[in-house]
């Protein structure tokens, strides 16, 4: 779930900063673009680590998680 997050908000981060303004019609090539990127496969694993790393208790500890999900965001909320 988290991984969808990431990705949800990394496409609307790229459509936003897109200089001119993105039609309905190119929102697919803007996802197709982040998938072509390796981005997506590189956050997924990064956030598989994570959880695997991470003792259980502490996954419930929405603090953990969410300074994850903005490190992430933070690193690659760039155009790809």
């Amino acid at each position: 779930m988290v991984g969808y997050i990431v990705d949800l908000i990394l496409i609307l981060c790229s459509v936003l900063s897109s200089p001119g303004n993105v039609s309905p019609d190119e929102v697919p090539s803007v996802i197709n673009d982040f998938v072509g990127s390796g981005l997506k496969t590189s956050i997924h694993n990064d956030i598989s680590s994570f959880i695997r790393t991470v003792p259980q208790l502490q996954h419930y500890d929405n603090d953990v998680v969410m300074e994850k999900v903005v490190d992430l965001i933070s690193k690659n909320c760039v155009r790809y």
